[in-house]
C-alpha cells in the first residue's frame, strides 16, 4: 500500500515536471535568484574605494610638488617631510597595482593592465628621482649661501648682476655666469660650478615635476567613473525586471495551479 502511494506521488512528480509550466517556473525562480545575487555586488562601493584612493594620491602629490617648490629656493630645509610624503606615494601605487592584479579574478571589471603599471612605473620613478634630488639641492643651497654671502662685500657694480644671477639660480632657472665681471678668480669659479649644476638641478626637476603621474591616475579615475556611472544605470534598470520577473512567476503559479485542478 505504502509503496503504491509513493509510486503514485513519484510518477505525479515526473508528469508535473514533463510540463512546460513547471519549468517556467523553476526557470523564472532561478532568474529571481540571479538577479537578487547581482543586486547585492559591491560593485559600487568597490570601484567608490578606489576612486577616492587615486584621488588622495593626487591631493598627496600637489601637496608633495608644493613643499618640493619650497625646498628647492630653500624656503623649507628638512627633507624628513618630502622622503615621508613620497614613501606615501609609493606604498598607494604599490597597493594599488596589487589590488588591481587580482580585481578582475573577483568578478569585478578591471582598468586595463599596462595603465595600472604605467601609473604604477611613474610614480615609483617619481618617488626615486625626488628622493635623489632632495640631498643634492640641500648641498648646492648651503653652498650658495656661503657664496652669496661672499659676493656681497664686493663692489656694488660687481656684486649686483651676481646676486641676480644667483637669485635666479635659486629659484631654478638655469643661468649662465655673466660676461665681463671681474670677481676674484676662486670666487668665480665657485659661482660657475653652482650654476652649472644648478643647470643639471633644473633637468633633473623637470623629470618629476610634470602632469604625466597625475594624468595617468586621472584615466584611473575616469574609468572608475565611468564604470560606476554603468553601475548606477544597471541598479536602477534592476528593481523593474525583478517586479515583472515576479508578475510572470506569480501568473504562472496561479496558471500552472488552476490548470493542474481541470
Amino acid at each position: 500500500m505504502e509503496e503504491t502511494k509513493n509510486r503514485s506521488i513519484a510518477d505525479t512528480f515526473n508528469a508535473k515536471l514533463k510540463t512546460p509550466w513547471v519549468w517556467l517556473i523553476i526557470l523564472l525562480t532561478l532568474g529571481l535568484t540571479g538577479l537578487f545575487y547581482v543586486s547585492q555586488k559591491p560593485d559600487l562601493v568597490v570601484y567608490s574605494r578606489h576612486i577616492k584612493s587615486l584621488s588622495d594620491y593626487q591631493l598627496m602629490e600637489m601637496e608633495l610638488m608644493r613643499y618640493m617648490a619650497n625646498y628647492r629656493v630653500g624656503y623649507a630645509k628638512d627633507s624628513t617631510k618630502a622622503i615621508s610624503q613620497s614613501m606615501s606615494l609609493r606604498e598607494l601605487a604599490v597597493s594599488f597595482a596589487g589590488e588591481m592584479d587580482d580585481f578582475s579574478a573577483r568578478g569585478f571589471t578591471a582598468p586595463p593592465s599596462y595603465s595600472v603599471h604605467e601609473f604604477e612605473r611613474r610614480v615609483l620613478s617619481k618617488v626615486a628621482a625626488i628622493r635623489r634630488y632632495l640631498p643634492i639641492r640641500r648641498v648646492w643651497l648651503d653652498e650658495w649661501d656661503r657664496v652669496y654671502a661672499e659676493v656681497s662685500f664686493l663692489p656694488g657694480n660687481i656684486a649686483y648682476p651676481l646676486q641676480m644671477v644667483l637669485d635666479s639660480a635659486r629659484f631654478g632657472f638655469p643661468v649662465e655666469y655673466p660676461q665681463g665681471l671681474e670677481a676674484p678668480d676662486s670666487l668665480a669659479q665657485r659661482i660657475t660650478q653652482l650654476l652649472n649644476e644648478n643647470v643639471e638641478h633644473s633637468h633633473a626637476w623637470i623629470r618629476f615635476d610634470d602632469h604625466e603621474t597625475i594624468l595617468s591616475g586621472e584615466e584611473l579615475i575616469q574609468f572608475f567613473q565611468q564604470e560606476s556611472m554603468n553601475e548606477i544605470a544597471l541598479k536602477a534598470k534592476i528593481p523593474l525586471v525583478f517586479y515583472f520577473l515576479t508578475l510572470v512567476l506569480l501568473l504562472s503559479t496561479f496558471f500552472f495551479i488552476f490548470r493542474s485542478k481541470t
